[in-house]
């Protein structure tokens, strides 16, 4: 084999092995991921010393492998419990509650034996929590999970109370005294960072610290009850918004489904510490089935892996049509080739043992290089009158807006949200509007508020009460606040309105004019006090 050039080692495939004389580069399919890595069937570069079998050793393609077995074991490498980075897990984590995950998987991989090429080859295993830290990085990965969490905090919440009373100084006391702790406890920006990590992610977590309790595990290992016995006043100290990657569940129950811990982490490792469940709000916004949850770390499949191959094709088709109109337009030259070509026959031949001794390469391809020089300074073109001319073909480019907003259709289809939310882009033509598709998208919001938010503000709710009276009010609850906003002209009609009612009212004696200016003050658009 000929000796490879310093030029034609930086040209070669990527399939092809380095050799030198200390080390031997290769790539391998990695079926479990070492300690930190927090991935699945990834493929990673190892050095090696280069020993006498170094040249035998060969790039190795990470895909599945053809024999039953083999693929069978890489399915359940794939599906395995989640392995977690060094250090999360704290000394005598349970392990029969893995072992007996990594059983039943084992029973239902061999009753579903077409799942193990469906499942590799189209990705859907866990892809770890560095790799999707890395797709958050790309704009299109982000900016649907940024928007989702922005518009379910941006409106927030009010709290009301629910029964007689609701207008009494000491009750607006009360309510003004939960904002006040909510405002200390940033519980809006709280929510919103647990939001975009479980959107991102797959599961966000959210900690309830209190004060006067060491951060160790025999302190955050018990639980937490909100009551006067379970806490003490003025005792909720702050909340925090922890990434998934630095959790990982401890124990759970996988054989009884009638269980309340069936496949639900009864307590969770945070970096080396023990804690509840009870202290650990955890939110999960599109679950896996139960047999999956293992190897997702309990979380959920992330919107981020959801669009992944969405946002393929859309990076695809952009940066195809950003080549086509760089290279919409293109310089012909006719020109008698056969006499451009032929090179004098005076001198010694050229290219000696070559069958095209004749041809001077030189003289067309200096002629198309001055031509392109010339085309691209957008000069004067000179062409020979009466052996060459100069076309300029131009590829039409009628269509490739529409290939481009059909892809990014199809990207923002997956979160539900309109192009004028996720890229700006308002409708076009006669009477056009995206005031329908964004009062769509508001109902999906409010869904997903009512779904998962709420009870994350609830146990907040609660342990804020026992914070400051030592006891929960059953009356007191809270509501979104709608993300529509109305105009001038539509709030003067809804005030007009509901004054003509009021108006009505008292006029038959149904109602006092003390109880109709209560009314009209506790109206969400009336400017009264």
């Amino acid at each position: 084999m000929k000796r490879m050039t310093e030029s034609t080692r930086r040209r070669k495939p990527r399939f092809l092995t380095r050799r030198s004389r200390t080390m031997v580069e290769r790539e391998e399919p990695i079926l479990r991921p070492p300690n930190g890595a927090g991935g699945r069937m990834s493929t990673r570069a190892t050095r090696q010393p280069a020993g006498e079998n170094s040249s035998r050793r060969r790039f190795r393609y990470n895909r599945p492998a053809s024999h039953p077995a083999i693929a069978q074991q890489a399915l359940e490498d794939r599906l395995a419990p989640y392995e977690p980075p060094q250090g999360v897990r704290g000394p005598g984590f349970d392990k029969v509650a893995m072992d007996a995950s990594l059983t039943a998987l084992r029973h239902w991989v061999d009753s579903n034996p077409s799942l193990v090429e469906n499942y590799i080859a189209d990705g859907l295993g866990f892809p770890g929590y560095a790799h999707l830290a890395e797709m958050a990085q790309r704009a299109e990965f982000r900016k649907p999970c940024e928007v989702i969490a922005r518009e379910c905090t941006r409106a927030w919440l009010r709290f009301i109370y629910r029964g007689h009373g609701h207008d009494d100084a000491a009750t607006r006391e009360r309510l003004d005294q939960l904002e006040q702790s909510c405002r200390r406890l940033a519980l809006r920006d709280v929510v919103k960072r647990q939001v975009l990590q479980a959107l991102t992610y797959g599961i966000g977590h959210v900690w309830v610290g209190l004060k006067n309790q060491s951060l160790d595990t025999a302190a955050q290992s018990a639980p937490l009850r909100a009551t006067s016995q379970g806490m003490g006043r003025a005792t909720l100290e702050r909340l925090v918004a922890i990434e998934p990657v630095w959790t990982t569940p401890n124990s759970y129950d996988v054989d009884n489904p009638l269980s309340p811990d069936h496949y639900r982490p009864r307590n969770w490792w945070v970096q080396g510490r023990l804690v509840d469940r009870s202290r650990l709000l955890t939110m999960v916004p599109y679950e896996v089935s139960d047999i999956l949850k293992p190897a997702f770390n309990f979380g959920g499949l992330s919107l981020t892996q959801q669009l992944k191959s969405y946002v393929h094709n859309f990076l695809r088709t952009r940066n195809a049509v950003a080549g086509i109109t760089a290279n919409f337009s293109r310089l012909v030259l006719l020109t008698d080739m056969a006499g451009n070509m032929q090179a004098p026959m005076t001198g010694p031949d050229p290219f000696p043992g070559m069958s095209f001794a004749d041809i001077d390469a030189s003289s067309i391809h200096g002629r198309a290089a001055l031509m392109q020089d010339v085309a691209e300074g957008q000069s004067t073109i000179i062409a020979d009158k009466n052996a060459e001319d100069a076309k300029i073909l131009s590829t039409p480019l009628n269509g490739l807006d529409k290939l481009l907003a059909q892809s990014m259709e199809a990207m923002a289809s997956i979160p539900g949200i309109p192009l004028v939310k996720l890229f700006g882009l308002q409708p076009s033509g006669l009477n056009a509007s995206s005031d329908g598709e964004i009062r769509v998208f508001y109902d999906e919001i409010s869904a997903f508020q009512e779904a998962l938010i709420r009870p994350i503000v609830q146990r907040v709710l609660d342990l804020v009460q026992i914070d400051l009276w030592g006891e929960i009010d059953p009356k007191i609850d809270f509501i979104f606040n709608p993300l529509w906003q109305m105009d001038e002209k539509t709030r003067a009609g809804i005030e007009r309105s509901r004054a003509e009612t009021v108006s009505a009212l008292v006029k038959g004696g149904v109602v006092s004019t003390d109880e109709a200016r209560r009314r009209l003050a506790a109206g969400p658009v009336a400017p009264y006090a």
